[in-house]
């Protein structure tokens, strides 16, 4: 507030506050026809200023600078203490100012000193404006305040200016984050489209080998288990019975294995009728809970309502079973393994929800893969099997897990009803 210190100044206020003036035309008439105030003043002020010119601050001059800011007429009374207000509505960081927090009405009324506070102005036509503030009290010898003068700087194409950077920055960081998703997702969907390719790969090699070798290799191990149940029944070799019983499920297990090269391999289509899903898990379900009780674990099955669904009788068994098999060995004892169906959405849903300890994320990306496995005697061919059957339904296999547990979720895709004729 240099300038309000400068002895003219000074001299000039005083005398204009305490003047004597009645109306604000003689204000204006004065201020126009002294050479102090209309040049002196305006050279050594040449930013915007307004003055109060009594403590109600309801008459507040303007000089042009301030005038065009607040688009009145030069030397005219402005004055948000008025009535009728301006129609001008005036924010501080967003918020809406009342007329008693304005700087000069603060420096009148309360005789603060207000230095660089940023304030804009908006219209009802959406004009904005934006200014640096600066306010003074005015005081007569008395030390009494007789009014109050307010400077300001128009910062208004600075603001805006800062203001579409930030906008500009903003859509520019939201172009980069939208560009680096896109192409996180492109990643991802190559990543799986390798894994889809390297996976139809080694199926294509297992069904050349199945087709090459399966039935070969099974005509002489029938011919072998054959010949030792004839063996096992001879009474001089029943002594080596437990010998013959191993080698028979020995043989049986290979069987077993060269079955699940078969099914995997298998390209023909399935032959599938409509039938109900939940039917077909109740009558599988003793062998199930049999199962389950041997290994002293649980097995619960909580139907929905379905309709009837298109489906393998012999290959949704299988799917069942190596699903159940793989839930009951993951657990713990007294484990409980629950197989739910129910509808979600346009979705016919089979779930099987164990308690193990979940499965590894670097063996999840790997589910699916042929020969792939973390048993110790395992083949690493169920869960391939599995997602072979799916696919054949044009169902899709999706899990979550986590420490509590991990639930494969099998999502059939809800048949067309059939329309019969009248």
């Amino acid at each position: 507030m240099a300038l309000i210190n400068h002895p003219k100044v000074q001299d000039v206020l005083y005398w204009y506050l305490n003047g004597g003036f009645k109306v604000l035309d003689s204000v204006v008439r004065v201020l126009k026809q002294s050479n102090m105030l209309s040049y002196k003043l305006p050279e050594l002020m040449p930013g915007g200023f307004f003055v109060a010119t009594d403590v109600t601050c309801r008459e507040i001059v303007h000089n042009p600078v301030s005038a065009r800011f607040y688009r009145i007429e030069a030397w005219k009374s402005l004055s948000s203490s008025s009535s009728p207000p301006p129609q001008f509505k005036v924010y501080r960081d967003g918020r809406l100012v009342k007329p008693e927090e304005l700087p000069i009405q603060r420096a009148t009324w309360l005789g603060e000193e207000v230095t660089g506070e940023e304030y804009e102005l908006i219209w009802p036509d959406g004009i904005s404006k934006v200014g640096i503030f600066n306010a003074s009290p005015l005081r007569n010898d008395s030390g009494e305040i007789i009014g109050s003068i307010c400077t300001f700087d128009d910062v208004t194409q600075i603001v805006h200016m800062k203001r579409e950077l930030n906008a500009h920055r903003l859509h520019l960081q939201r172009m980069v984050e939208e560009r680096t998703e896109e192409l996180k997702r492109e990643f991802e969907k190559r990543e799986t489209m390798e894994r889809e390719v390297a996976k139809l790969e080694r199926l294509n090699v297992i069904g050349q080998l199945a087709a090459g070798l399966g039935h070969e290799v099974r005509n002489p191990l029938t011919t072998i288990r054959g010949f030792l149940q004839m063996l096992q029944s001879k009474t001089d070799l029943h002594t080596y019975k437990g010998h013959f019983d191993l080698m028979i499920e020995e043989l049986d297990r290979t069987n077993s294995i060269i079955t699940d090269f078969l099914s995997l391999a298998k390209n023909k289509p399935t032959e599938l009728k409509r039938q109900c899903l939940n039917k077909l898990l109740a009558n599988l379900f003793p062998l199930l809970e049999a199962d389950a009780y041997t290994q002293g674990k649980k097995c619960v099955f909580e139907p929905g309502d379905l309709p009837n669904l298109d489906i393998n009788t012999n290959e949704i068994i299988q799917l069942v079973l190596n699903f159940a098999r793989n839930g009951l060995e993951a657990m713990p004892l007294d484990g409980c393994l629950t197989i739910n169906t129910f509808m979600e959405g346009q979705n016919i849903v089979l779930s099987f929800k164990d308690e193990g300890t979940g499965i590894k994320l670097e063996d999840v990306l790997k589910l699916g893969i042929s020969f792939f496995t973390t048993k110790e005697n395992g083949t690493g061919l169920g869960l391939p099997m599995c997602y072979s059957i799916a696919d054949r339904h044009n169902a899709q296999i999706e899990l979550t897990t986590g420490p509590d547990g991990t639930t494969f979720f099998v999502r059939f895709p809800k048949p067309l009803e059939v329309k019969t004729n009248p």
